[in-house]
């Protein structure tokens, strides 16, 4: 179908813009019925351009919508208007399968794209805000017009009849096979964060490795590539490129991958964009799935129906024997969130895969049909290693740069490591932001900021702050120093001067206190998300109710809307609703939600010790050691503490080290004295509100014991100071430890890595499992290790005079520095064992 765009446009002139334009809230906004009143017949033809110019003007209002500088009221929407009149006036359409297949890619958007620009920059943003906004018109277009087209079917009924696509077609699956994959597409053009420009303008394509085991050779002829003991060396590969020949190979017994990766590597970003390219060539169906929106206690096939239909994304099961597709991907991302409360994660997540094999087993039985794609955090992936053995299964994302030394630990056929990918980073950041950089800038090549800058959304963050020029960058600069400027920076950018109705005469530190509350709530949850009737919970138990309701009396609407408005400001997002019907929220990024609860924990222990102190300068204050670990468990009960929380915890209290180190040597005492009282008297989980039962207690107990651990460790990793804890008995401290490692599931225990610096003297340690326990500068004077597995442990300057390691295990271990004076090594196992730095058998 050809359309008359002269005619239509002229007609449109003569008043149908103005009609448009009258008020940008309107925009778009009115049937076909308004044909009539512009004078023209509804037909085929004029429906059809009635159709794209209403999309039209749609994806410009939400590309406007989005950029919060843009204030409506100022607008001037002649020169749009205009602009868009002459470039439909010198344009050609034609409705038909090309343009519905790939309606970004019509002509018609390019020839809008300039008028759209330059009125952005009439509207005080500079030009490079302005090309990166316009360059984003084409997906929104595509995306505006699916809209349409679904909301309005009936009035376009007489297109139907003349246009034969599946875009047209009366099927509700191919409809909506072509809506999602548009929607993919959008995803990756979407504003990061508050910028004009969207992840695919920066997105530098990822490098990763998989593990390939090293057959017919001695050990030391393949060193340094060796991953382990057990001989295998690490092949460097363009992570993009595998999974397509993996997916192009489509063989059914080998129809899943899973990546691995650090938080801020770039998981989720290679996810979502490899998605988008794949809906964009349209060669395979592919289902995009955000693992903490995902109920894995289902079968997967139902739970699969469920997520697509509560989303809205299709409205059939792809897994269902009626809709089955003949080939679909479906990509997992985020396998470390499937927490559920009161349940280990790390089983969850191995059901998840187990479930996920079996129907991937039973769905490919006669033909591949189904291939799947996880991704995740380390931890989580690797309690899943053993399921996966063959060769590239598992891979793993390596960071933006691979310093030289760290490159002969890899096979690296194509030298892809010589590329530092910072450089071209920055190279597409200079020109999508208009700053002008061409590579990285040297300050920040230095010290911790060139592991930070190795990772993609780091190096973002590091941006943002090297923009705002308030931090000062060196070589001891670590990211909790980033994120605090960020933080900074949202208050300023969004409040300051023209401050927000909800925050007025709110200063920063309560700004930051009630981010720290939610992002504490989100903890609490499943890591990324959290409801609105959480919030005000932790509010409640923190004292914070007033400061809430300061928030909420800024706005007109009811409390719940209040709290939801004040997140969707920040870095939250509603995610929908929980089960109870609430109103849930998530983190744009876990690793955010995480630094904010770092915070919240290091505000707690200095809380705790000033009421101590207060208590003893002071015999009337109320305040006991019961209260104290009240606070604690409600703190860090609901959720155990993971390396990468304690990652956040360590480098916030470097920062206070940095400025006040005398109170960290301090609040080291004061949880030292804690953990003794607490292991005399126990938790006083009695006070929790309402009382959970005897099982959920002593989870409860045991994730706020191992905190107090982990917390005591951060403080004695930087004073070097020994953790004198007064054990009530010989065998206190290893009953205890005992109790919050359990039953080892994977090689590595949390718990295991904060012993270093305690003071263990006389204790007895029988049979006791070390197995890679960090022990370094701690005193095991006269201990009982008799038997002991210390095998890879680091007793880097341990004091282990008079020890007794008869028959212990310390294959593996570093004992350099150790004092090992009259300790008793009689039959014990040193093979591999470093002593003075010498290896030796």
């Amino acid at each position: 179908m050809e359309l008359n765009l002269k005619e239509f446009s002229k007609a449109l002139g003569k008043g149908g813009i103005d009609f448009f334009f009258g008020k940008w809230d309107s925009l778009a906004g009115d049937g076909v019925e308004a044909l009539s009143a512009l004078g023209l017949a509804e037909n085929a033809s004029e429906k059809g351009w009635w159709l794209v110019l209403r999309s039209l003007l749609q994806a410009i209002k939400n590309l406007v919508d989005e950029k919060t500088e843009i204030e409506p009221k100022h607008f001037n929407l002649k020169p749009l208007k205009k602009g868009i009149e002459q470039a439909l006036e010198n344009s050609h359409l034609i409705l038909n399968q090309k343009f519905f297949n790939h309606p970004d890619k019509d002509p018609i958007i390019q020839a809008v794209k300039p008028a759209f620009m330059d009125w952005l920059k009439q509207c005080n943003l500079s030009e490079t805000d302005a090309i990166a906004i316009s360059d984003r018109l084409p997906i929104y277009f595509a995306a505006a017009l699916h809209d349409e087209w679904r909301r309005h079917a009936k009035d376009y009924a007489g297109l139907k009849e003349q246009l034969d696509t599946p875009f047209t077609q009366a099927n509700d699956r191919l409809q909506a096979w072509f809506r999602y994959g548009t929607w993919l597409q959008k995803q990756v053009e979407e504003p990061m964060f508050l910028e004009a420009f969207s992840l695919k303008r920066v997105y530098v394509p990822l490098r990763a490795y998989y593990k390939r085991k090293v057959e017919g050779q001695k050990a030391e002829e393949v060193e340094p590539r060796l991953t382990n003991r057990d001989n295998f060396e690490r092949v460097v590969i363009e992570l993009d490129k595998e999974l397509e020949t993996w997916l192009n190979q489509a063989k059914k017994d080998d129809a899943i991958r899973l990546i691995s990766g650090s938080p801020g590597s770039g998981k989720s970003s290679f996810a979502k964009m490899f998605a988008a390219n794949l809906a964009e060539t349209d060669k395979i169906r592919v289902l995009f799935i955000p693992l903490h929106h995902f109920n894995p206690a289902d079968d997967l096939i139902d739970a699969v129906g469920k997520f697509v239909q509560m989303d809205g994304i299709l409205p059939h099961n792809p897994l269902a024997p009626d809709y089955r597709e003949s080939r679909l991907l479906m990509i997992f991302d985020g396998l470390d969130e499937l927490a559920m409360q009161g349940k280990i994660a790390e089983k969850i997540a191995q059901d998840f895969v187990r479930e996920v094999q079996r129907t991937v087993d039973r769905l490919n039985q006669q033909k591949l049909c189904l291939q799947v794609l996880i991704a995740g955090r380390e931890l989580a992936v690797q309690a899943n290693e053993i399921d996966f053995r063959k060769e590239g299964q598992i891979l793993h994302v390596l960071p933006y740069f691979v310093p030289e030394y760290k490159q002969k630990n890899y096979v690296d056929t194509n030298q892809l490591l010589e590329q530092d990918q910072r450089q071209n980073w920055w190279q597409n950041y200079g020109a999508v932001s208009g700053y002008g950089y061409t590579d990285l800038p040297n300050e920040l090549n230095q010290g911790n900021l060139t592991e930070i800058t190795a990772q993609p959304l780091l190096n973002y963050l590091v941006a943002l702050s090297l923009r705002r020029g308030e931090l000062t960058f060196s070589q001891d600069t670590n990211l909790n120093a980033i994120y605090n400027d960020l933080l900074k920076a949202i208050y300023e950018r969004g409040w300051a001067g023209h401050q927000h109705r909800a925050i007025q005469g709110i200063e920063e530190k309560d700004f930051v206190r009630i981010l720290e509350e939610i992002a504490l709530a989100a903890w609490h949850g499943n890591g990324r998300t959290t409801t609105v009737r959480d919030i005000e919970k932790h509010c409640d138990n923190s004292n914070l109710k007033n400061l809430l309701r300061r928030f909420q009396e800024g706005f007109q609407d009811d409390a719940k809307a209040s709290i939801t408005r004040l997140m969707t400001a920040f870095y939250f997002r509603q995610s929908g609703h929980n089960d109870s019907g609430d109103k849930t929220f998530e983190f744009t990024h876990k690793s955010f939600g995480e630094y904010l609860t770092a915070r919240r924990i290091v505000q707690e222990v200095r809380y705790i010790h000033r009421k101590l102190k207060a208590r003893d300068d002071d015999p009337y204050e109320d305040w006991d050691e019961r209260r104290a670990l009240h606070r604690w468990a409600l703190v860090c009960g609901s959720t155990a503490m993971d390396e990468y929380l304690f990652k956040f915890v360590l480098d916030e209290m470097r920062l206070h080290y940095q400025n006040q180190p005398e109170d960290v040597a301090k609040w080291q005492d004061t949880l030292c004295h804690l953990i003794g009282f607490m292991l005399k008297h126990g938790m006083p989980m009695e006070k929790l509100e309402p009382r959970p039962n005897f099982q959920e207690e002593n989870r409860q107990a045991r994730n706020a014991e191992e905190a107090l651990l982990a917390v005591l460790n951060s403080c004695a990793g930087l004073t070097e100071k020994l953790s004198k804890i007064k054990w009530h008995s010989r065998d206190a401290f290893g009953s205890w430890i005992s109790r919050l490692q359990g039953q080892r599931i994977d090689k590595d225990v949390f718990c295991l890595s904060c012993l270093s610096f305690l003071d263990l003297r006389g204790c007895i340690l029988n049979f006791k499992d070390f197995y890679r326990a960090n022990l370094e500068g701690a005193h095991l004077e006269r201990a009982n290790l008799f038997r002991a597995n210390l095998e890879g442990a680091n007793l880097f300057r341990a004091n282990l005079e008079g020890a007794n390691l008869f028959r212990a295990n310390l294959e593996g271990a570093n004992l350099e520095g150790a004092n090992l004076f009259r300790a008793n090594l009689e039959r014990a196992h040193l093979k591999g064992t470093i002593l003075e730095g010498k290896d030796t058998d």
